[in-house]
């Protein structure tokens, strides 16, 4: 009597905008990170190491084979169970176990958010050109100022986006479009940056001026004072909310799954599932076995329902040239 449904939810967490899913059909793999620059190496501007006189040897090209390394993938399962006995589902006059399907899927979601910002917002992920600690003076990425701290004069959060945008652009040899970049902050960090005069100053002079005043920002970033867009790049206000605490303890703890310390810009190019097999940018990679399997299991002896939500997925950073990370953003 094993009933197996399957619900996704595509649009409510943010994650789905700056990880891509790639569904495998194992557990475990390999996928192949490939170096980029053979395809972007002049030596000369003349182009004489290129040059193919009439009679001469064409050039043989012996120096230009792209280097590649395999890496693991390994999903890990998890579930989120509930029980519930026949007196609950019986005597309840709404659909109880409907209602802790939802409940179950909002928790493997959160789940799922928790374990890829540990993995996004990971220093150890990034090369040194790709992070910077934004509380040294001598910091270059927003001439040593902190984002809290962003005026008209020093612009460091517009500073900051686009020192981040040209090492992304530059180190993936422009594989990566611009377009394709979103930065990730906490709704503690959006407030914060949304006071700031440099932000303020942007806003006054853009065509959101009066709906700012009003309170009518369009969007989704409209309850934090900011645009969809910043210098042209989309904010993605990562909302999600964990509960720390056990339940039954006397103080329930809640707060929100992205440190206001950090902030991340990252690419997520194209659709929210990648095609197999094919190149991709995506900084960071759900590799999905199983995705939000819903299951009930009736227990005859013990009178009751095993409710569970089953996902099997391993997070990976398959593309740190395409993210840059900001740490220590507020002083």
């Amino acid at each position: 009597k094993l009933t197996v449904d399957f619900s996704r939810n595509a649009k409510d967490f943010a994650i789905n905008n700056y990880a891509q899913i790639q569904t495998v059909d194992k557990v475990a793999g390999y996928y192949r990170e490939v170096t980029l620059e053979e395809a972007g190496r002049i030596l000369n501007s003349d182009l004489s190491n290129f040059s193919w006189a009439d009679g001469a040897p064409a050039p043989e090209g012996f120096e230009g084979t792209e280097s590649h390394e395999w890496k693991e993938f390994r999903c890990e399962r998890f579930a989120f169970p509930v029980s519930l006995g026949d007196l609950t589902i019986d005597q309840a006059s709404w659909d109880v176990r409907q209602e802790y399907s939802a409940k179950k899927a909002q928790q493997a979601m959160t789940g799922r958010t928790v374990k890829a910002l540990s993995v996004l917002t990971d220093a150890s992920n990034y090369a040194t050109a790709h992070k910077q600690d934004l509380s040294v003076s001598s910091n270059a990425v927003s001439n040593g100022d902190q984002w809290n701290g962003a005026t008209v004069a020093n612009q460091a959060v517009k500073q900051s986006l686009n020192y981040a945008a040209n090492q992304i652009l530059k180190d993936t040899l422009a594989g990566v479009d611009i377009n394709d970049l979103v930065l990730v902050i906490s709704p503690g960090l959006a407030k914060e940056i949304s006071a700031t005069q440099e932000i303020v100053d942007h806003i006054k002079g853009s065509p959101d001026a009066l709906a700012q005043i009003r309170g009518e920002l369009p969007g989704e970033n409209a309850i934090y004072g900011l645009p969809n867009k910043l210098y042209g790049f989309p904010v993605i206000v990562e909302k999600t909310v964990k509960v720390p605490s056990r339940k039954g303890v006397a103080t329930t703890a809640r707060a929100f799954a992205m440190d206001d310390d950090t902030a991340v810009m990252c690419a997520r190019p194209g659709g929210l599932v990648g095609q197999f097999g094919a190149p991709s940018f995506s900084c960071l990679t759900v590799f999905m076995q199983e995705e939000l399997s819903v299951e009930t299991l009736r227990e005859e002896k013990d009178r009751r329902t095993l409710l569970r939500v089953v996902e099997n997925y391993d997070v990976v950073m398959t593309a740190p040239v395409s993210g840059f990370l900001f740490q220590n953003v507020l002083a």
